[in-house]
């Protein structure tokens, strides 16, 4: 399915809703892009394109990705990583694995310094959203994490 790749990498497989399976996530996931696509109409091109993990250039493929990192919380009403939310993933994910919600935090510490860049569409968060996939998609591999 086009939305696993782009599921494991706003979730970076190390974040997922306590109690639910990999496979209900991905299927709350595509919820929440279903509902963004309605404001935010991307071609499959753009999307196969995600799915390399090629970080967007298309202004309506940013907005997805920021209006599904708002919709699960990563990214706040100003279009900034929420580093609080990050870390509360981390912790209510780590199934007993200490070295996994340490490596999350860390990826969230990384990460967060996204918003110390400018950008140019201020709220909207398009391109800061474009930030967050690229961080995590170069920085979880480090960490141990599959996106």
């Amino acid at each position: 399915m086009i939305w696993n790749v782009i599921f494991a990498v706003v979730f970076c497989s190390c974040y997922t809703y306590a109690g639910m399976t990999d496979e209900e996530v991905k299927i709350q996931f595509t919820k929440i892009v279903m509902k963004c696509q309605k404001d935010h109409p991307v071609e499959m091109n753009e999307l196969l394109a995600l799915q390399s993990l090629q970080v967007p250039k298309n202004k309506d493929a940013k907005c997805l990705l920021a209006c599904a990192y708002r919709a699960e919380g990563s990214m706040d009403a100003k279009g900034m990583y929420d580093l609080e939310h990050a870390y509360k993933l981390a912790e209510t994910t780590q199934k007993g694995d200490d070295k996994r919600m340490a490596n999350a935090k860390k990826l969230a510490d990384i990460c967060s310094k996204i918003n110390e860049e400018a950008v140019s569409d201020g709220e909207k968060g398009c391109e800061r959203a474009t930030l967050l996939f690229k961080c995590i998609i170069d920085n979880a591999p480090k960490l141990g994490f599959k996106v």
